[in-house]
């Protein structure tokens, strides 16, 4: 229903100038004077209106508001379905009571005559109506409103409509019987456009047409015996047919109504829907992984392709005999049930669901399902993709992500999510959470001296006495390398932090046989706590690492918890990192000479260069504060070249008789760059290699010791004298004199300063300095600073001294004094316990 605007009286194209509605308009605004008054309704709706009165009818509002109907014509009482005396709104038919309130309402906005659209069937025929509103004004109180029904001249056909506008056939036939009163054939009586163009025939040639002269060939879709099947039983039939047609094989489904002498049919195309079965099913049994088709009432399996046949291992049959449940395993089957029930729309797998095997293994797979109409029912089509192997895989590489692959223990990714996960349970119930960091105690030396191999051995019977130490709510990851770091949660006392730590000692302690070898190792062990030291994982983590920083400078194979102040020694060690890579480029280093005396001679053999670092802020900074770091961040590497050609450089000027000694770090072994920078300090210097004696410490042998062994070998092939420092405090020193021909050994200053308190001291002496005679080895003696120590040490045969006693390390300018005084002191006999500033003034 719609509003429509309104036209003139007798207008061009009316059909009908003498309808009902142009005389009521025209009276209805001859009547009105002026607007928005209304006409009277005495003027309009009383006198004369002769047959027009039977489209008309009169609408008046009650005391309470409701409308009612009065004075109702004929034709208005069969389209509103009441009597000549009217009737309440509320008592119409509910389509007839909106179109008047509608047309009504719109006229009371408008102060105008209104009009909307209503319909009705009659006789089959469809029929327009013009419903009018006018509003006239009422001696009585509230404005009355004159109706006018109009009717349009179209009508249409309902049943020609239907059945144009549908592309099924649509068909009404009659039986045809025989003498017997069996139906034998069939009468074409009506039928629309549809079922013309599906039966490929013309309108007149199937008028009144028998089924079995139309040329169709039906007989062989028996369309005839099933329609007849439908009449003698009295009840609805359908089926399915095909035919070849004039452009091929034809699928139709028919449904056929008896009604009488009549029988109605319904004719529809299926031969897409017939294609599409038909690729599926060439689908189906192709699909390379497993597919069935499952009743969607009973979950019973229809059909199985050969895919699921061979991955399942059922036979066909005995898939069919089966429901789709029973391939899930038991703990699945009531879960899918009900996802079948739900499903709504077609699903591709997101979740994993376990299936079974005829051999009763399990299989991890993505299932894909979607409703399907088959034959005309509701079933499912389910094919699944295996991925057992793919979920293994993924579990595997999601393992190695959080693992380390060589002691299978967490790495440091895990450690952190469990770390963060612990402190938000012991911030919930307020216990406290202890990180520990370990650090392997001679664990690279036993990596240098037996190989990676024995290396990485050890770190996996390392990580397996961590499991059998810690309990099942401690957390044990390896960081990198031979650091590990423990998570303690649940604790009511430090002091459980502190037993777990020395028991961690004890058991990393014990010797280990891996390969044949005899390994001992310890552990070192920083402890911080939450929430005193720290509530974040990293910060506490931090903290912990410092305090394991301490527990390795107090002497390892201890523990430390974190203190505070450990912080401000972190960052004064980080302060004096960068100032140490600074230095070497603002040339603050200076070498300063000790010299090394020929008791035989008396006089200066050769000057060791010790290195001094002059700090803009802090002054002179101890070698024995600087040099360890310079080792531990790989500085020493640059720092050593550039003593060997300074030494070198400076040496170059002194007499030739007198050496020069550089120490060597074992750091510079590592990167087998050493030759090569003694090599370059030779060349540019121009100093002869027979002046130049290399120092090193027995842990260079101890630390990949038959690289280092071929770089010494280098060394020597130079021309170089290679002199073993600190000799006597190793373990194997006196192997190394086997396996290397050294040129000098230098007996510790720990020995010559107690020579004469320890009488164990003097014959370590005697023996050191008769192997090195029996050796045709020169034998220096360091820390030399009393008389009695030089007279004792000249006494046991020592060739060389060197000590405070001749002259503390002096820069390069004072060399040429030192020269002439220690060779005075020597020959006159005078050498006496160094005074201090007496030296310092030479």
């Amino acid at each position: 229903m719609s509003s429509q605007p309104l036209p003139s009286p007798c207008a061009p194209g009316s059909s009908n100038p003498r309808r009902a509605i142009d005389f009521v308009l025209l009276r209805w605004r001859s009547e009105r004077t002026e607007p928005p008054e209304l006409p009277p309704y005495e003027n309009v709706a009383l006198g004369n209106l002769g047959h027009f009165a039977d489209s008309m009818a009169l609408v008046v509002q009650d005391k309470s508001g409701e409308l009612n109907l009065a004075r109702v014509g004929a034709t208005f009482c069969a389209w509103g379905g009441v009597s000549r005396d009217g009737a309440a709104f509320s008592s119409l038919r509910t389509d007839r009571a909106h179109s008047l309130r509608d047309a009504i309402e719109f006229s009371r906005q408008t102060c105008e005559p209104a009009r909307v659209t209503t319909h009705q069937v009659e006789d089959g025929k469809f029929e327009t109506y013009d419903l009018w509103a006018l509003p006239l004004s009422s001696l009585w109180g509230p404005p009355v409103f004159i109706i006018v029904l109009d009717r349009r001249d179209t009508q249409y056909d309902v049943l020609d409509t239907m059945f144009g506008a549908t592309d099924e056939g649509m068909i009404a036939l009659t039986a045809i019987k025989n003498a017997s009163d069996k139906v034998v054939d069939f009468q074409f009586v009506a039928f629309n456009a549809g079922a013309s163009r599906l039966l490929d025939m013309p309108a007149e040639r199937l008028q009144w047409s028998r089924l079995s002269e139309l040329g169709l060939r039906l007989e062989e879709a028996e369309i005839v015996e099933n329609l007849a099947r439908g009449v003698e039983q009295k009840r609805r039939v359908s089926f399915e047919v095909s035919y070849p047609g004039k452009h091929g094989l034809r699928h139709f489904k028919v449904s056929a109504s008896p009604m009488g002498e009549l029988i109605s049919v319904t004719l529809t195309d299926i031969a897409e829907i017939k294609e599409r079965e038909r690729s599926f099913r060439l689908l189906f049994e192709g699909n390379p992984i497993p597919t069935w088709l499952v009743a969607s009432d009973t979950l019973r399996i229809l059909h199985v392709n050969d895919a699921a046949v061979r991955h399942y291992g059922h036979s066909r049959e005995a898939f069919l005999r089966m429901t789709v449940l029973e391939i899930l395993s038991a703990t699945n089957r009531l879960d899918f049930a009900n996802f079948l029930h739900e499903l709504d729309h077609p699903y591709q797998g997101q979740d994993v669901w376990h299936h079974v095997r005829a051999d009763g293994s399990e299989m991890e797979v993505y299932p894909y399902v979607r409703r399907m109409d088959m034959d005309g029912r509701q079933n499912f089509v389910i094919s699944v993709v295996d991925v057992t192997e793919r979920r293994k895989a993924e579990a595997r590489v999601a393992h190695m992500a959080h693992h380390d692959a060589l002691t299978d223990l967490p790495n440091r990714v895990l450690f952190r999510e469990r770390l963060q996960e612990a402190l938000r349970r012991a911030q919930r119930n307020d216990r406290l959470v202890a990180v520990l960091c370990l650090d392997l105690d001679h664990f690279k030396e036993v990596n240098d001296t037996l190989g990676h191999p024995v290396g990485d051995k050890l770190l996996q019977a390392v990580a397996s006495r961590f499991k059998s130490t810690l309990r099942e709510t401690d957390f044990v990851a390896r960081l990198g390398g031979d650091e590990f770091a423990i998570i303690q949660t649940d604790m009511g006392s430090p002091i459980e932090a502190s037993a777990l730590a020395a028991r961690l000692i004890d058991h990393i302690g014990q010797p280990y046989q891996i390969d044949g070898h005899h390994v001992v190792i310890g552990t070192s062990i920083g402890i911080a706590l939450a929430p005193a030291d720290g509530v974040e994982p990293d910060h506490l983590l931090k903290n912990a690492d410092m305090a394991l920083y301490r527990s390795k400078n107090d002497g390892r194979s201890i523990f430390r918890f974190f203190e505070p102040d450990m912080d401000a020694r972190l960052q004064a060690r980080r302060t004096m990192e960068l100032d140490l890579r600074h230095a070497l480029k603002a040339r603050e280093f200076e070498l300063h000479y000790q010299p090394l005396v020929n008791l035989e001679s008396g006089k200066v053999c050769a000057f060791e260069a010790l290195l001094r670092w002059h700090h803009p802020t802090r002054g002179l900074v101890s070698p024995a504060e600087f040099i360890p770091l310079s080792e531990e961040i790989g500085l020493i590497v640059d720092i050593g070249a550039w003593v060997l050609e300074e030494a070198c450089r400076e040496a170059v000027h002194w007499p030739e008789e007198v050496k020069i000694a550089i120490n060597l770090s074992p750091v510079q072994f590592r990167n087998n760059r050493v030759v090569g920078a003694v090599a370059h300090a030779l060349q540019v210097s121009g100093i002869a290699p027979q002046r130049v004696e290399l120092e090193i410490t027995e842990s260079v042998l101890l630390q990949d010791s038959e690289a280092n062994m071929e770089a010494l070998r280098d060394l020597k092939a130079l021309g170089i004298q290679i002199a073993m420092d600190d000799f006597g405090t190793g373990y194997s020193s006196l192997s190394y004199l086997q396996k290397f021909p050294f040129d000098k050994i230098k007996i510790d200053q720990s020995f010559v300063r107690t020579l004469s308190e320890r009488p164990e001291a003097g014959a370590i002496v005697r023996a050191l300095t008769g192997l090195g005679r029996s050796l045709s080895i020169d034998t220096t003696a360091e820390g030399v600073e009393t008389e009695e120590q030089l007279e004792h040490l000249r006494s046991e045969g020592c060739t060389q001294v060197q000590g405070y006693l001749f002259s503390r390390p002096l820069p390069a300018r004072d060399v040429d004094e030192i020269l002439k005084h220690v060779f005075r002191q020597i020959a006159s006999g005078t050498a006496k316990e160094t005074d201090p500033d007496r030296v310092a003034a030479i």
